[in-house]
């Protein structure tokens, strides 16, 4: 089996966990990788390069394609012959010649190793040397906001993200498990908590989730959607198993696409805000730690309430915790001389 063919299979089937189309950012890294692409259109007659965008180049057909030489790594390859170097050229490449930060090299590395898993398990593809993509540690996810701007952000988001950030600020939950938060896992009659499923967790353990009144209160409103959706459309009952699903006729009941969340909405809804710029929807976890740890929640209590694994995968906020370990080592001060 062809690099090209295993990419297509993959593309073809549903997200697992929403049963939503891959996502546009999946579709664009793979075509990236498995054939050439066009990365800006020239006018062969005053020699002006334009960035490539398929409704200019449907409207200007007398521009020529200028290819990015970085594309189409894997033409032609056989896909159980993947190995580790192609991903390290890969990485290099995207760096080097493509001049992506860390984060943006994340974007391809996530769907190369998607792909690869999936031709493992369903396309029975045997590596001859399977190889192991790690992520790298970027910053654009790092940092947390402080109430005043998350209170601004929210204000500027449309009720759908809003309702989500608001829920992620309250929890700590990561995008996916926001995001496709289903009705059958809440708890109790005035939602008092979430078992998420095991399926539905990163390191695959069920987890149990305790909502504070801010997060009822989201919930609430979400429900009264739910109904009011499902009273005009019962047909749509199905997909409206899920919390947080858009409200717009072309799309109702459907939930976002995780490219989606922070999509151009986003993004000016963060420049109205006045947030930093490059504001994401995982810093709404880094947020929720960052906020409890500054109102003197211990280490190892956050672990749990944010199902962290370790204490090493919550190195990040440290810091924001001497304040309270320097007060605890002080009470030995003075031991010695009683």
């Amino acid at each position: 089996m062809t690099f090209e063919e295993a990419v297509r299979s993959y593309l073809s089937e549903p997200c697992t966990k929403s049963g939503n189309p891959k996502s546009k950012a999946a579709i664009m890294s793979l075509t990236w990788m498995m054939r050439k692409v066009p990365q800006q259109l020239k006018d062969p007659a005053s020699g002006k390069v334009y960035r490539y965008t398929k409704n200019r180049a449907k409207s200007s057909p007398n521009l020529e394609f200028v290819l990015d030489e970085t594309s189409g790594r894997f033409v032609g390859r056989k896909m159980s012959s993947i190995s580790q170097i192609d991903v390290t050229n890969m990485r290099t490449a995207l760096r080097l010649e493509k001049g992506l930060s860390d984060d943006g090299i994340n974007n391809y590395l996530i769907y190369l190793r998607a792909l690869i898993n999936y031709a493992e398990l369903h396309l029975e593809v045997d590596f001859n040397k399977k190889p192991k993509i790690e992520t790298l540690k970027g910053n654009r996810r790092k940092g947390h906001l402080t109430p005043k701007d998350a209170r601004s952000l929210i204000k500027h988001l449309d009720p759908l993200r809003a309702g989500m950030f608001e829920m992620a600020l309250a929890t700590g939950q990561r995008n996916a498990n926001i995001r496709l938060m289903k009705w059958d896992w809440i708890k109790g009659a005035g939602f008092e908590k979430a078992l998420i499923p095991h399926t539905s967790m990163k390191n695959g353990e069920a987890f149990m989730l305790y909502f504070t009144k801010e997060a009822k209160a989201v919930l609430k409103r979400r429900w009264e959607i739910r109904e009011e959706i499902y009273k005009k459309r019962p047909d749509l009952a199905e997909k409206l198993q899920f919390v947080f699903v858009q409200t717009k006729p072309q799309f109702l009941g459907e939930t976002l696409a995780s490219g989606t969340m922070t999509n151009d909405t986003w993004k000016k809804a963060v420049s109205q805000a006045g947030v930093k710029p490059n504001t994401v929807f995982h810093h709404a976890r880094h947020t929720f730690a960052s906020w409890h740890l500054e109102g003197g929640t211990r280490d190892k209590e956050l672990m749990e309430v944010g199902n962290w694994k370790s204490l090493s995968s919550m190195a990040d906020y440290q810091h924001l915790n001497e304040g309270r370990k320097k007060e605890v080592g002080r009470k030995l001060e003075g031991k010695l001389l009683e």
